[in-house]
């Protein structure tokens, strides 16, 4: 909202007091607080960001909606002025926050003001500014924005709609993950790019942004993704490796699986041709990377990786399994793609040669390290040298991603089953303990990586009630930060809100419940969740792109509960060689999953229900 006086009016939201929250389903939570919606950033959005960020405000309507006082808090690690006649709070002599109407009362801490309003302010505009003098806000002004935000957002071209569930609540979480991402999206370098979150995670996080482009690649918005992979390239080295994040090795088996996972999504064998040097020259990456970590044939990551940045909770550079998960699924991504081009050279033979003594070497390091949980169970801590204070459980998103959707094990490893059983035990409120930065906390979207990891080895229920803990995690303004303490368990918050790889998880794990690639077969149905079964639900994918094309699916339940209509176009632009459609857990006609043509017709059967 480009003005004189509000340069940029980045977000609105509206405060009801004592309204009623809506109906539930399973999801959980405090609704006072919504978001009646984002607004345009103006010129920021169409600009490169200045390295401090540009000018922003925040917005806040709050109406009484019944007899008492409204009461605000600020607080603040700088110290606080408040000027009553210029209704004003200054911060290091600029007034950063403008109230409509001047306040009755205040109180003045260290780092902390209260103010309360007279009773008879019933409705109350709060302007909140970054990087400018808040100025004055009128409520009038404030007003018109509520309209002016709904027909910005009923304007514009996001792909709401692509995946429909029959659940109000997770819809609605659904469409704030996509708004979330358009909403932290900037113009770099002349290129849309999709930014992590939009201030301490506000830039180029190699990890976040491939499955950010991922899940907008699902969404079918090829053309925001490739200019977001070009502006991934662009920050590659001198010699053509990747480390944005010092001795984050991964982040080169990372681009080698994002460049192939694209390419297969959108069929675009021309596209990954026209890429293919950045496949040759991350191979020639990482066998330097390992020649490098045999200059002590003695040391535990002989053969692997140098020592390197764990990150997930771990800090500092270690002999350590995340770098090897993510170079080994990189590898593997190369391999593939040289497969799905019929590139058949001595070269990409000898990138298979390289993948399997990767594996291979990472075997023989991992049966060395194994540990044993109390019952048996084989696990393999992130670290090669175990330290005090460090859980095993730390540090652990690397081995999920190796499971899926790096596709390193196969689903039955006892490495795996060991490693989700490691996992299980450290549920805290259907999520697991203790994952990331704050040991006695919830990594949010670790359930993505979680969750998947179960999917893949089988278990669709219980990935669906991952799904739903996911969302009961979300904040009431349809987002997730990035690392909070269990409801009940204290307040501290890690990272960036909305903080964007949470929202393109939520996404990716929606997706694959319904709609889930094995290689050549496509899987749909498998992680349901039972409660989209109820009678009169729709669930639906509107050209979801896959790795054999786009797929439409719908799912809709008969009024009285006892039968379900399944209809679907298999994707036709690389036919699956067979499409599985999961029944065992919700069908009364047959425990076993269902094989139907993959010839690309329109398809539709009834199902009676258990």
């Amino acid at each position: 909202s480009s003005s004189d006086q509000y340069p940029i009016l980045s977000a609105l939201w509206v405060y009801r007091r004592g309204t009623a929250p809506p109906a539930q389903d399973l999801i959980t939570g405090r609704h006072e607080m919504r978001p009646l919606g984002f607004l345009d950033c103006g010129g920021a959005a169409a600009a490169p960001a200045a390295p401090a960020g540009p000018p922003r405000g925040d917005l806040m309507l709050v109406s009484a909606g019944r007899p008492g006082r409204i009461r605000v808090t600020i607080d603040s690690e700088l110290a606080l002025f408040a000027d009553r006649d210029r209704r004003g709070i200054f911060r290091g002599g600029v007034r950063f926050l403008s109230a409509s109407s001047p306040w009755e009362a205040q109180t003045v801490e260290e780092e902390r003001i209260v103010l309360e309003f007279p009773e008879t302010v019933a409705d109350l505009a709060l302007y909140c500014a970054s990087g400018h003098d808040a100025g004055n806000v009128e409520l009038d002004w404030a007003r018109s924005q509520v309209e002016r935000s709904r027909l910005y957002w009923a304007g514009a071209d996001f792909p709401y709609g692509k995946i429909a569930v029959p659940d109000e609540n997770l819809q609605r979480l659904l469409d704030g993950a996509v708004r979330n991402i358009y909403q932290a999206r900037e113009v770099q370098g002349g290129l849309p790019v999709f930014q992590v979150g939009p201030t301490c995670y506000r830039g180029l996080w190699v990890v976040d942004g491939a499955f950010i482009l991922e899940a907008m690649t699902y969404l079918d918005r090829v053309d925001e993704v490739r200019a977001g992979i070009r502006h991934l390239l662009s920050r590659a080295k001198p010699d053509g490796s990747f480390e944005l994040l010092e001795s984050y090795w991964k982040e080169n088996g990372i681009v080698l699986y994002i460049i192939y996972r694209h390419a297969l999504l959108t069929q675009d064998l021309p596209w990954l041709m026209e890429h293919w040097h950045v496949l040759q020259t991350l191979v020639r990456v990482i066998r330097g990377l390992r020649v490098l970590s045999r200059a002590d044939p003695s040391a535990p990551e002989a053969g692997l990786l140098p020592p390197g940045f764990p990150d997930g909770g771990i800090g500092g550079r270690h002999a350590e399994y995340t770098n090897v998960y993510w170079t080994l699924a990189g590898l593997r991504s190369a391999a593939e793609a040289a497969r799905l081009l019929g590139e058949d050279t001595l070269e990409t033979s000898s990138w298979q040669a390289e993948y399997e003594d990767f594996l291979e070497t990472f075997r023989r390091a991992a049966q060395r390290d194994l540990q044993r949980s109390d019952d048996g169970s084989p696990y393999l801590p992130i670290l090669m040298r175990p330290q005090e204070g460090i859980h095993p459980v730390r540090g652990q998103w690397g081995f999920c991603h190796a499971v899926h959707p790096g596709q390193v094990f196969e689903p039955d490893d006892p490495l795996v089953l060991g490693n989700l059983a490691l996992l299980d035990s450290r549920e805290s409120q259907g999520l697991v303990l203790g994952t990331g930065w704050m040991a006695d906390g919830i990594w949010t979207y670790f359930a993505s990586f979680y969750g998947h990891a179960h999917l893949w080895v089988g278990h669709g229920e219980k990935a669906a009630r991952i799904l739903y803990a996911f969302a009961n995690h979300a904040s009431p303004l349809l987002a997730w930060r990035e690392e909070q303490h269990p409801d009940g368990k204290g307040s501290g918050l890690v990272g960036d809100m909305p903080h964007n790889w949470a929202s393109a998880e939520f996404i990716r794990l929606a997706r694959n419940l319904l709609a889930l690639e094995r290689g050549d077969e496509l899987h749909l149905l498998e992680g349901i969740p039972r409660t989209w079964l109820r009678p009169g639900a729709v669930t639906a994918l509107d050209g979801i792109r896959t790795d054999f094309g786009r797929l439409k699916l719908r799912l809709e339940i008969s009024p009285g509960g006892e039968s379900a209509q399944l209809s679907f176009e298999p994707p036709r632009e690389r036919p699956a060689r067979r499409i599985v459609v999961h029944l065992g857990a919700w069908s009364a006609a047959d425990p076993e999953p269902a094989f139907v043509s993959a010839d690309g017709r329109l398809l539709r059967f009834k199902i009676p229900l258990r």
